[in-house]
């Protein structure tokens, strides 16, 4: 795509290494499940870059973005390696995409991002339970969280969904959000 020529190697790399890196960082904020839970989200995370690189609905630069993430794929150790500071690129490559595309497009690579980060936290269930107070508390914050969904008129998960994603998993979406310059509840 034109656009994605337009930037230099640095730029494209960030652009689309964020897919790859946001997904990762997002699996990597709860250590909970161990090894199994790790080998589920990579695995989850390889399944969902890849599904989202055949979308041919919404933006078409993201198509050619998730398309170009998955030809890369030889490059996702070396992503991993030196994963550097997601939630500073996050706004680092918002800025270059708004220097060469329109704002309709950011805002699809944001919200790309931030269902790739869901996806990978909904892929293996980090929640064990806990006394009856522990499990009052998640309940209320389910509770919560699908109050601030209705109201912000977005669908809510499931409870079931709900209690995939951990604590953790949910403050680094926050965190994500946070650096899109949209929100997660």
């Amino acid at each position: 795509m034109d656009v994605l020529n337009k930037l230099s190697v640095e730029e494209r790399t960030l652009i689309v290494s964020l897919p790859y890196r946001a997904g990762l960082w997002v699996s990597q904020s709860d250590s909970a499940g161990g090894d199994e839970a790790d080998e589920k989200e990579h695995t989850a995370l390889a399944n969902i870059v890849d599904g989202f690189s055949q979308n041919v609905f919404g933006s078409e630069l993201l198509q050619y973005i998730m398309n170009e993430t998955v030809g890369r794929k030889d490059e996702w150790p070396v992503w991993e390696e030196a994963s550097g500071d997601v939630l500073r690129d996050c706004a680092r490559a918002l800025d270059v995409l708004r220097g060469v595309v329109d704002e309709k497009d950011v805002s699809a690579y944001s919200m790309r991002l931030m269902e790739i980060g869901e996806a990978v936290a909904l892929a293996f269930r980090e929640y064990e339970e806990g006394s009856a107070l522990e499990q009052f508390r998640v309940y209320v914050s389910y509770l919560f969280m699908k109050l601030k969904r209705r109201l912000g008129k977005r669908p809510s998960k499931s409870f079931d969904q709900f209690l995939s994603i951990s604590a953790r998993e949910r403050k680094a979406l926050g965190k994500l959000a946070k650096a899109l310059g949209t929100t997660y509840a």
